[in-house]
């Protein structure tokens, strides 16, 4: 019962972080000073209980699968809608000097839930479609690539984390793990790599669900 109770708690302020991450971000366009959204999101406190919240959720996803299945959907969803204000147009000019910053940390957030999504394949058998889809800016291949995947997410329910490729030295230990050399690049299911662009009709077959 204890252990459970710690998954809720532990699985709750994971997905809190991200909440007021989406909720300042989002408060970060009304304004053209954006300095209280880096005093945020600089803070060691996000980043030492995102940490700490990880290693919790490791030791703990036998507890309750279900649960950790369910609110690594909505942390997926989350971050997925975080990355539409990061990737929108006058992204750079809205967020100015702290657009890389945020860029970088919302990264490792995706980087972060990609693992915990492994970790929940691994322990509790889970046959949820995880892609990891790495793109470059301003590359039509990319683009085209990226209106592929989401035209497959809501019906496959699909969990896509779109990292953008060669962005900074803090991102690159994971390209190096899957080799990633050219873009767009696609891993779907912690497995099948992916290179160039890749039809729907391609990437169908590969999916669980």
């Amino acid at each position: 019962m204890e252990r459970q109770k710690q998954v809720i708690i532990t699985m709750f302020l994971l997905v809190a972080v991200v909440f007021v991450l989406g909720v300042v971000l989002g408060n970060s366009w009304k304004s053209a000073d954006s300095s209280e959204v880096g005093k945020i999101l600089r803070s060691s406190e996000l980043d030492a209980e995102s940490f700490r919240v990880e290693q919790e959720l490791f030791k703990s996803f036998e507890s309750n699968c279900e649960l950790a299945k369910t609110r690594l959907g909505a942390l997926s969803e989350d971050l997925a809608r975080l990355g539409k204000v990061l990737g929108a147009k006058d992204a750079r000019v809205q967020l100015g000097d702290d657009y890389d910053f945020h860029k970088k940390k919302f990264h490792l957030m995706q980087i972060r839930t990609y693992v915990l999504e492994k970790k929940l394949t691994t322990d509790c058998a889970d046959s949820g479609d995880v892609v990891l889809y790495y793109y470059r800016q301003g590359d039509p291949a990319s683009e085209g690539q990226g209106r592929v995947l989401d035209e497959l997410v809501p019906k496959h329910d699909l969990h896509v984390f779109a990292i953008e490729y060669n962005y900074s030295k803090e991102l690159k230990f994971l390209e190096d793990y899957y080799q990633v050399n050219t873009t767009p690049t696609l891993v779907v299911n912690f497995k099948d790599v992916l290179s160039g662009s890749v039809s729907k009709e391609q990437l169908v077959p590969l999916l669980h669900g």
